[in-house]
């Protein structure tokens, strides 16, 4: 059982590192540019000399695996980077979100385990066997 559990967990590397992978291209798809949208953000008409700037700025001028082996070195030590549109730190911004978000997780968890209960028991006295 041990083995069983230690291997489990070591694959669970790899797939979290192909997760992250998947999700980094998937934002890269954006239609819309990092850059732009920070100067958009700040109320500055875009021009390619601002956009140049701003994409070097952010490193977006990387290729792409470089980015990515920096983003995901820099995740690993905790440090998310900041946001394009308000610049603060993304670690900030999802420790203002994570209160919320785990409220309505336990209040729906709640609510999922009052309902399946109700209705098992109901299912367990009405139906017959």
């Amino acid at each position: 059982m041990k083995q069983y559990f230690v291997k489990r967990l070591l694959w669970m590397i790899p797939i979290l590192i192909g997760i992250s992978f998947f999700a980094f291209i998937l934002i890269n798809l954006s239609p819309s540019d990092p850059a732009e949208v920070a100067i958009r953000v700040n109320e500055i008409t875009p021009t390619a000399e601002n956009v140049a700037q701003m994409r070097e700025q952010l490193g977006l001028d990387d290729p792409f695996l470089t980015r990515y082996a920096t983003w995901l070195g820099n995740a690993l030590q905790g440090d998310f980077g900041h946001s394009y549109v308000n610049n603060k730190p993304v670690a900030q911004e999802i420790a203002k979100a994570l209160p919320p978000t785990l409220y309505l997780a336990g209040v729906s968890l709640l609510i999922i385990v009052v309902v399946s209960v109700g209705v098992g028991v109901l299912c367990a006295v009405k139906l017959p066997v």
